[in-house]
């Protein structure tokens, strides 16, 4: 089995230009899982949502919220 490459995944400025209004501002967090695998969470103040992590596998994930509308 060969060996995958776990880098970051590229950004993805050019998807939130349309859905966030370009430029983002809120709470970032990026670093490493237990196992060593990179993520990146990001949430800003237009409240959508997203983490892009490399799965067990190799495979890159990227997941979206929109937590506007979501009712406490």
């Amino acid at each position: 089995m060969a060996k995958r490459d776990n880098g970051m995944l590229p950004s993805l400025g050019n998807i939130f230009s349309s859905i966030g209004g370009g430029n983002r501002q809120g709470i970032f967090q990026q670093g490493h899982d237990k196992k060593g695998r990179p993520f990146e969470k990001k949430l800003d103040d237009n409240g959508i949502y997203t983490k892009q992590e490399i799965l067990k596998d190799g495979t890159p994930k990227l997941t979206i919220k929109d937590l506007r509308n979501k009712k406490k």
